[in-house]
């Protein structure tokens, strides 16, 4: 099952729909109150992260379901961003954005970073934020041409902290964000994808 499929922007009423269709897509799906919330909650972590990527121009945010497998999905044009990325990057010696914090901030400058680097080589701050859950894309096999071929995924970068066992504050910090996230507990995965000229976010969550 599909929903509609919406524009968003940090506009309210845009979000206030967006909510609307969330409680409309789970009584569809016949779930329960507590899984309402839990589905509520993961949409409005999408909504926060959808106001740092979107302002003057729009992202889609839809849902899909097969059985109890629930998806959020944002869409993204690939260069929607890249002049503002510069702008982020260049206020930085060390062409990091120091201002992102908390493991959505992260995974927001992730779905930035791949944006800013579609068609092209990922820069440092790219691979910097993206480390330990980055996928190679060419080592992935089983898609479709016209399907989302999966970049960087909650998964593995799971276990990408999770091997890290030697002591590290950068390590510690990332593991103690993502213990402290709404997505972090509540989400089975998060996958930065591409597809075509668009870079897609699906959060995914299954439920019992």
């Amino acid at each position: 099952m599909k929903s509609d499929v919406f524009m968003v922007n940090s506009d309210a009423g845009r979000m206030a729909a967006a909510r609307y269709a969330t409680e409309e897509f789970a009584a569809d799906l016949g779930l329960e109150r507590h899984d309402t919330l839990r589905l509520s909650l993961l949409v409005e972590e999408t909504l926060g992260l959808v106001k740092g990527l979107v302002d003057d121009f729009y992202g889609r945010l839809w849902f899909e379901s097969e059985g109890r497998r629930c998806e959020i999905h944002l869409e993204a044009t690939a260069d929607m961003n890249a002049d503002r990325k510069e702008e982020l990057l260049s206020v930085s010696k060390t062409g990091r954005n120091a201002a992102a914090k908390g493991f959505m901030a992260m995974v927001r400058d992730v779905v930035s970073s791949a944006m800013h680097s579609f068609g092209r080589t990922m820069n440092d701050y790219g691979r910097e934020v993206a480390r330990y859950g980055a996928v190679n894309p060419a080592s992935v096999s089983g898609f479709a041409v016209d399907a989302m071929v999966p970049i960087w995924t909650l998964e593995a970068y799971r276990e990408g902290l999770a091997e890290q066992s030697v002591q590290d504050s950068d390590v510690d910090e990332a593991r103690n964000e993502l213990e402290k996230s709404i997505v972090g507990k509540l989400a089975d995965d998060v996958i930065v994808g591409v597809k075509g000229d668009c870079i897609e976010l699906v959060i995914v969550k299954n439920f019992a």
